[in-house]
């Protein structure tokens, strides 16, 4: 494992959640419902949460890299703005 390289972005394959992890304990989720996008921020505090952080950053399981700027869009649409 080495240093983690944060923000960090991911997305669920084949579907249509995005994540930005912030650090090994928190990350953002964005969820395409319909036409409106959902807007989650996680403390993952805990182990199982954890766990799911650990997995997007290795990219095990359901997990791709996101492009940062597919991420600002969708948080746009969300209407969030950092």
């Amino acid at each position: 494992m080495g240093k983690e390289g944060y923000p960090a972005y991911r997305r669920l394959v084949g579907g249509t959640s995005y994540y930005r992890i912030l650090h090994a304990k928190r990350f953002e989720e964005l969820q395409l419902i319909g036409k409106r996008w959902l807007y989650l921020d996680v403390d993952a505090k805990a182990y199982p949460e954890q766990l799911r952080v650990r997995e997007m950053m290795d990219m095990a399981g359901p997990f791709d890299e996101l492009d940062a700027q597919e991420w600002e869009r969708a948080l746009r649409l969300a209407g969030k703005q950092h």
